[in-house]
This record gives C-alpha cells, structure tokens and sequence, in this order.
C-alpha cells in the first residue's frame, strides 16, 4: 500500500476526533493529546504488521457496505 495515502488517511481520521474544545479528560490527559497518542500507536501499530493493517482495510471496506446496505453479510477479521 502507499505510505503517502496511509499518512493522508490516517491524517485525515485522526484530526476529525479532535474536538474544538481541548479539554482535559479524566486522565489527566487533553483531548488532543490523547488521539494524537492513539495516532501515532496505530502507525507504529501499522509499521510493524502491514498485512493485518491491510486485512483491515478489507474488513473496513466490507462493514462500511454492509451498514449502508451494499452487503449482507460482515466478513470475519482474517
């Protein structure tokens, strides 16, 4: 997969969670801090295994169509 639209997409994704309001979560931790940390444990996370980051890219693709009504059927996580 290209590392450049992963980024784009990841990117994307992660920057829609943060809220307007950076506020201070019951961690201790702010909004923003806290999706930035999971931003960047999922690229690590998708370094470190490209096949199983590309097998949920599948099974993504497959649940959006079923829950807009495209597909019958959820497919398994392979």
């Amino acid at each position: 997969m290209d590392q450049d639209k992963i980024k784009k997409v990841l990117d994307e994704f992660f920057n829609s969670l943060k809220s307007t309001e950076d506020k201070t979560l019951e961690t201790g931790l702010s909004q923003h801090t806290t999706v930035d940390i999971l931003h960047q444990a999922t690229v690590q996370a998708i370094e470190q295994n490209p096949d199983k980051f590309e097998s949920y890219v599948k099974f993504f693709l497959n649940a959006a169509m079923y829950l807009l009504g495209d597909e019958d059927e959820l497919e398994k996580i392979e």
